[in-house]
């Protein structure tokens, strides 16, 4: 059992590593090449002041030294593409771009040291000089890349459900040849080679598990066209795993054979063992089985109520496959507010202008995520599928909203309404009210006058709004284009719609449209999005231009793949908590054998007879009830996973009861 459970998981874990590498592909080499990150420059550099310094670095140091790029194609996909410096040749599967065709890139990217004598810190300092700034260093290592890949949830939970496994394995295996040992010892067999036999087999296993999830990290590797450099991880996350094993199996072997000296010789012929610290073993085990059960069952919940909530715009999002959204590099942003930023912030205004004026983009600006951000992300009212939402505050049920997005949900309006959205002065908006809040006009239209004024002004400067208030009809799910990974909503309940245009906003509200561009507007297609960053001359400040729909049913498909682990973790720590109860009550009859059946011949019933070890193992359920409350997870979750396992524990308990029963008489006789 032992050794087959080496193999397997050795095999998983290799299909495991093979699966994040499949992840990485387009950027693992930050996990293995030291690298500057750079977030800003001065204005005064430029993409050829810095490829010639780099070049002159490279000679210097006989290093080779990438600029890396990321830039969309003509799918809008991005594509990593890399500059080189020096001699040498790029690391499998990346792609070139020559210095000609780098001239126009951005110099805020990652700057590559993929061999040679360059010190990263010196190359830091030489791009320093070059006039960039807010950068910090990657120096990867085996042990952070190992890190990087198992600070995942699921990575971690899986990495201690094995763990935990192979240790009950081991204390089970220790355990049953006692008798054997003990005869051993009579013959004159010493107590280490005794005890170190199991440990020779789990080397034997280790040897060939390690072996042949090697071969199939090797043919993988192949078959996937993967980086040569994913071996090494591969090799040294399966060493590492299989190094644990090896400790366990000695830290047990270690501990009978040290412990076995306080017991008398025909103790060990019969079986017993220092139990008291090895059982307070298994409760630590029992205790972290339990919190990861309890973590696991609680996140699949939460991702089945995710994807349900998600799923329910799975069709509004199929009739919109064309819409695009951009996501913004490192050049499209500049922190603080200089004039540098300042004139970034302009282009995108004016970008957003032409966008809504020419009707190739629209907005639609909801406060989901400000809802989960004042719920608490962890918590359960933000996974609902109802799509009401009481709250009408200014940050409540309120949808801001271009007059495109009217027209492409089909959403009527007065004719009047319709003619204002459409010709929309400075300072001015629509304010579309749902029917049964009508009574409540003029408080509605004080308060987003009020609202809508402060949301658009600037440090300097500042625009009264005014509204014109409409009416919508109630009981209206309303689609709202959510494309943000925070939450997973798609529809609201008779949201209130603001109407606005970048040019009824004013230029002061520069701040509002940067900030609507990257979540919150949607193209008409990809060339209307092409087109328009064109006319600015700022392709360098877009990395990619994903459809929204694609967006849509990535976040869908991961957390669709994140229930059904998350649930397979859970399953997994169900069947080893169940290994640990059967080593636990293994052990319970083989140390208080005897006083059971005097117990039970006196005729104690059987909760009398257990009430002590009934009470340590309610004691472990309530400290995991304790701490998976304290980890997060809803309360009546953790609850029922406790009675979960005081089920299973008195299942366990009273099947091996059972079988304790047949057996009574002649462990009587030999006592």
């Amino acid at each position: 059992m032992k050794k087959l459970f080496i193999l397997i998981s050795n095999l998983l874990a290799s299909l495991f590593f093979i699966w994040v590498f499949t992840i990485w592909t387009d950027t693992y080499v930050s996990y293995y090449y030291p690298n500057v990150v750079v977030r800003d420059s001065s204005p005064e550099t430029t993409f050829q002041h810095v490829a010639t310094r780099l070049e002159k670095l490279a000679e210097e140091t006989d290093s080779f030294i990438a600029i890396q790029h990321q830039d969309p194609n003509s799918e809008g996909t991005p594509v990593f593409s890399y500059t080189t410096f020096g001699n040498g040749k790029l690391p499998d599967g990346l792609q070139e771009k020559n210095l000609e065709d780098a001239q126009s890139s951005s110099v805020e990217t990652n700057y590559f040291v993929f061999d040679g004598n360059l010190d990263i810190h010196l190359l830091r300092e030489e791009l320093s000089q070059l006039g960039l700034t807010n950068m910090h260093l990657t120096i990867p290592s085996k042990l952070s890349t190992l890190m990087a890949i198992f600070s995942n949830g699921f990575q971690l939970i899986s990495l201690l459900i094995f763990i935990l496994t192979f240790g009950a394995l081991t204390l089970i295996s220790q355990i049953s040849q006692l008798r054997s040992s003990g005869i051993r010892l009579i013959s004159g067999e010493k107590r280490w080679s005794i005890f170190l036999r199991p440990v020779g087999e789990d080397l034997k296993g280790i040897a060939v598990g390690f072996s042949l999830a090697g071969v199939l990290a090797i043919l993988m590797q192949k078959i996937l066209s993967l980086p040569t450099q994913s071996l090494m991880t591969i090799g040294a996350g399966l060493l590492s795993y299989n190094l644990i094993l090896l400790s366990i199996s000695l830290f047990f072997a270690q501990l009978f054979a040290v412990g076995i000296k306080k017991i008398h010789l025909m103790q060990i012929i019969k079986g017993q063992v220092p139990v008291r610290g090895i059982i307070s073993l298994i409760l630590i085990g029992q205790l972290l089985a339990i919190i990861i059960v309890t973590l696991g069952i609680g996140s699949s919940l939460k991702y089945s109520q995710a994807w349900q909530q998600h799923r329910i715009g799975q069709e509004a999002w199929s009739q919109e496959r064309q819409l695009i959204t951009l996501s913004i590099s490192r050049e499209g942003t500049s922190p603080g507010f200089d004039e540098q930023a300042q004139r970034k912030f302009r282009t995108w205004y004016q970008l957003m202008d032409l966008a809504v004026s020419e009707q190739k983009a629209f907005l639609s600006r909801h406060q989901l995520i400000d809802r989960t951000l004042q719920n608490g992300m962890a918590s359960s009212k933000n996974l609902t599928t109802s799509t009401e939402w009481h709250d009408y505050s200014p940050n409540g049920n309120v949808l801001i909203v271009t007059p495109q997005y009217l027209e492409r949900q089909n959403i009527p309006v007065d004719t009047t309404i319709e003619q204002k959205m459409n010709h929309l002065d400075v300072g001015e908006f629509v304010l579309l009210l749902p029917e049964h809040l009508r009574s409540e006009e003029e408080h509605y239209k004080s308060v987003f006058e009020d609202d809508l004024t402060s949301r658009m002004s600037s440090r300097d400067e500042r625009q009264q709004m005014t509204a014109t208030v409409g009416y919508l009809e109630s009981g209206q799910d309303r689609f709202v284009y959510n494309t943000t990974p925070i939450s997973y909503q798609q529809f609201l309940k008779d949201p209130i719609i603001i109407v606005i245009t970048p040019q009824s906003t004013g230029p002061q509200s520069i701040l509002f449209w940067v900030d609507a561009v990257q979540n919150y507007v949607l193209f008409n297609q990809l060339s209307d999005a092409q087109e328009l960053i064109q006319r600015q001359g700022i392709e360098n400040w877009v990395s990619e231009m994903q459809t929204g729909y694609h967006n849509y049913i990535t976040l869908l498909d991961n957390i669709q793949r994140e229930r059904w682990v998350m649930l397979a973790g859970a399953v997994l720590g169900i069947a080893t908590s169940i290994l640990l109860f059967n080593t636990m009550n293994r052990l319970y009859f083989e140390e208080f054998r005897r006083a059971i059946f005097i117990k039970r011949i006196a005729g104690l019933r059987f909760l009398e007879i257990h009430r002590t070890y009934l009470f340590a193992q309610l004691g472990v359920f309530l400290l995991g009830f304790v701490a998976s409350v304290f980890l997060m997870v809803e309360i009546v979750v953790a609850f029922l996973v406790s009675l979960l396992f005081t089920g299973l524990s008195l299942l366990q308990l009273h099947v091996q009861m059972q079988k304790e029963n047949k057996m009574s008489m002649l462990v009587l006789k030999g006592g």
